[in-house]
């Protein structure tokens, strides 16, 4: 008797450590994703420190080209260099946002200053090569990334208490 009322216990208790051992791998899964994300970004965000990326940074940031004219008439191939190596960069972390493998609050609290400030010095820039060349699509998952980062800080702005 006692034999089979443990036996009844196991039969019942078999679908339900089944399921549970579902959910735990699930969870498993889903930090695992988060983690592989965060990885990324930061292997990427690793050369944001380097030496040879940051004195390209510094240039693009303090240019003075306002227009995209001025930039044709006086730029010099350093400063063609510095807006492709600051670009290409903003735009990696940029298309992982679009393709959700990077969370914009990770890409806000790491770079949200220099993503707006330079956007500020390159869009000019870009809106006329895109004009000249006919690639609507150039450094666009730099804009967009900019665009959502500038609307995210704005929704931040407005949720904060008079202070």
């Amino acid at each position: 008797m006692l034999l089979e009322f443990i036996q009844q216990v196991f039969a019942a208790a078999a679908p339900l450590a089944v399921t549970v051992g579902v959910i735990i791998a699930l969870l498993q899964l889903r930090n695992q994703n988060r983690l592989r994300q965060i990885d990324t970004v930061m292997r990427l965000f690793s050369s944001f420190g380097q030496e040879s990326f940051l004195h390209h940074y510094r240039r693009v940031t303090t240019w003075k080209y306002d227009t995209y004219k001025a930039f044709q008439k006086e730029a010099g191939e350093e400063d063609h260099m510095s807006l492709m190596v600051v670009s290409v960069f903003f735009e990696n972390m940029g298309l992982l946002y679009k393709r959700k493998l990077a969370p914009l609050e990770l890409l806000d609290d790491l770079l949200s200053g220099p993503i707006i400030s330079s956007w500020e010095k390159v869009q000019p820039l870009w809106i006329g090569l895109r004009a000249q060349y006919g690639q609507a699509q150039w450094a666009e998952w730099f804009e967009l990334l900019n665009d959502a980062i500038v609307d995210r800080l704005a929704q931040l702005e407005g949720k904060r208490p008079p202070g």
